[in-house]
C-alpha cells in the first residue's frame, strides 16, 4: 500500500513541476517532499529540465485549454467517481434528458397549434368565398331561386345557368366526424352524377353555404344531391344521400 501510495506522489511530480497540480494533490506532495529525499531529488530534476525548456524558448501564455487538458491527462486525476458524484451525474442526465423530451413534447404541441390555425384560415377563406359568390348570384338578374325541405333539411339553392354558378343554403345540417365529409354531385338525365366538390357544416353558424363556379355546362344537368363521403370525398357516391334538388 505505503509503494503504490508513494508511486503515485512520483507520478504527480512532472504535474507540479510545470505548476498544473490541483490544490489539493499539491499540498499533499509538498507534505511528501518533507519527509522524502528521492521525490525532492526527483522534482529538482524535473525543475531544472523544465527551466531549461524556458528559458531555450521565448515566453508566451499557454492557452488555459491546454491546461484542462494537461490535467485530465493525469493519473491522479483520473480516479473512479464517488457514489455521490455518481448520483449527482445520473441525476444531471435524467434533467437533460427530460428537458429534451419537454422540447420535444413543446415542438410537438406547437406544430399542432399551427396546423389547427392553418385549418380554420383555410375553412374560413372558402367560407368567405362561398359568401361572396352567393352575394355576387344575388345580384345577377336571370338567377333561379330554388327552395327545399327534406327530412327536415331547409335551404335554398340559386342557381345561374349561364354563368354555370350555383349557391347552397342549407339549414338544420347535421353536424359530422372527421373522418365524414358533405359531397355535391351535379346529376345529369341519365342519372349519372359529376362532382362539384366537398364541403363542411359550420357549428358557429345557423346554416351552411356551398358555392361554386363550374367548368361543366350546367345545360347539361337536372339536378343537385349531396351525399356523406369518407374526409377528402370520393370519386363516385358512395355514402346515405342527404337531399336533392331538381332543377
Amino acid at each position: 500500500m505505503a509503494l503504490k501510495k508513494h508511486s503515485s506522489f512520483i507520478e504527480n511530480i512532472p504535474a507540479y513541476a510545470l505548476g498544473a497540480l490541483d490544490a489539493q494533490d499539491a499540498s499533499a506532495l509538498e507534505a511528501h517532499l518533507q519527509t522524502c529525499a528521492s521525490c525532492r531529488d526527483e522534482l529538482a530534476s524535473y525543475r531544472l529540465l523544465s527551466d531549461g525548456l524556458l528559458a531555450a524558448m521565448p515566453p508566451t501564455n499557454p492557452p488555459p485549454s491546454l491546461r484542462r487538458q494537461l490535467q485530465s491527462n493525469l493519473p491522479a486525476t483520473r480516479r473512479t467517481s464517488s457514489p455521490r458524484a455518481r448520483i449527482v451525474s445520473s441525476w444531471g442526465q435524467f434533467a437533460v434528458g427530460l428537458a429534451l423530451v419537454a422540447l420535444l413534447v413543446l415542438n410537438a404541441f406547437s406544430f399542432l397549434q399551427m396546423r389547427s390555425v392553418q385549418q380554420q384560415q383555410a375553412q374560413l377563406s372558402r367560407q368567405l368565398q362561398s359568401e361572396q359568390t352567393a352575394m355576387a348570384l344575388l345580384s345577377y338578374p336571370g338567377v333561379k331561386t330554388i327552395s327545399f325541405n327534406t327530412n327536415g333539411i331547409e335551404g335554398s339553392l340559386l342557381l345561374d345557368r349561364d354563368r354555370n354558378a350555383l349557391a347552397l343554403f342549407v339549414w338544420n345540417l347535421p353536424q359530422l366526424g372527421q373522418d365524414k365529409t358533405y359531397q355535391a354531385w351535379l346529376i345529369d338525365s341519365k342519372e349519372e352524377r359529376t362532382s362539384l366538390g366537398i364541403f363542411r357544416s359550420d357549428s358557429s353558424l345557423p346554416f351552411t353555404t356551398f358555392s361554386v363556379i363550374s367548368p361543366n355546362d350546367f345545360e347539361k344537368f337536372v339536378g343537385l344531391g349531396v351525399t356523406v363521403e369518407p374526409s377528402g370525398g370520393s370519386d363516385h357516391p358512395t355514402g346515405p344521400r342527404i337531399f336533392r334538388v331538381d332543377f
